[in-house]
């Protein structure tokens, strides 16, 4: 009979995406894919009128301690695509004297390309442990918008988030420069002196482009209509920065309208089914 000490150490994920669009022949194309298990990208038939799609997909079912997926998405000069994923993503809770699980995303946008980062939630179980890095390197003339929304325990199942951790950063470079970094840290319950109150929500918009006064004044007037959540917008060193803060269902109702009126058109069909 086996001891505890002889067992096999439990199979973890390493999964790899990464997404190359570019424009060619006056549209937008795929360039290069690369894809490694867990990690898939569908390429569904946009809306008519609409750029190209990149549908991220893991298909474990979710993430838990010891998984490393990491998630790339390029866009070259003037070209045009939205980034999505099939779902939200499920953080399992880790193991007894587990680890943590690890997503790192890179966006990369060029020079008169723009690119909309648009994942569905990200949901982390109680116990469950997720450091997050995405980095986005725009250079002049380069358009970004993207959002990440976290959702903290299973509300619907009655489930609260008072142990495990996530570790949530984002960095933006403009034509090489750093002009905005945060780091969201929860370890436990959600901290009072962030501002979470009895939210489990968090959704985040972040959005880059050469004049970005306008879009700022416009996506003010759609915040401040925000009744069901606590929201705001500013902006840093250019880079336009709005959170929304909730309860989970709330939370995504209220971006999906935001983002919708934002945008000027519906989120992917994925967001909707």
């Amino acid at each position: 009979m086996k001891t505890s000490s002889s067992r096999s150490p439990l199979q973890r994920a390493s999964g790899e995406s990464r997404v190359v669009f570019e424009r060619r022949d006056g549209q937008t194309r795929l360039a290069d894919l690369y894809q490694r298990d867990p990690c898939r990208v569908l390429f569904p038939v946009p809306e008519p009128g609409e750029p190209p799609q990149a549908v991220m997909i893991t298909t474990s079912g979710g993430v838990t301690d010891g998984d490393s997926l990491a998630m790339a998405v390029e866009i070259g000069p003037d070209a045009e695509a939205v980034a999505t994923t099939q779902a939200a993503e499920k953080i399992y809770r880790a193991a007894k004297g587990g680890g943590h699980c690890g997503i790192d995303v890179r966006l990369a946008v060029a020079a008169g390309a723009t690119l909309e980062w648009l994942p569905q939630e990200t949901i982390v179980f109680e116990r469950a442990r997720l450091k997050r890095r995405t980095v986005a390197e725009v250079a002049e003339g380069g358009v970004l918008l993207a959002c990440e929304m976290v959702v903290l325990g299973r509300g619907a199942s009655g489930e609260r988030f008072t142990s495990g951790l996530l570790l949530d950063s984002w960095s933006v470079r403009r034509a090489g420069r750093l002009v905005w970094t945060d780091t969201l840290r929860v370890e436990g319950e959600t901290p009072d002196g962030a501002g979470f109150g009895a939210a489990n929500a968090l959704a985040t918009v972040i959005g880059v482009w050469e004049e970005p006064q306008q879009r700022f004044e416009e996506a003010r007037a759609l915040l401040d209509a925000a009744d069901e959540v606590r929201a705001g917008v500013t902006l840093v060193n250019g880079i336009l920065v709005a959170r929304l803060l909730g309860e989970a269902t709330a939370v995504r109702a209220a971006t999906i309208r935001f983002l919708t009126a934002f945008r000027g058109r519906r989120l992917p069909r994925v967001w909707h089914v």
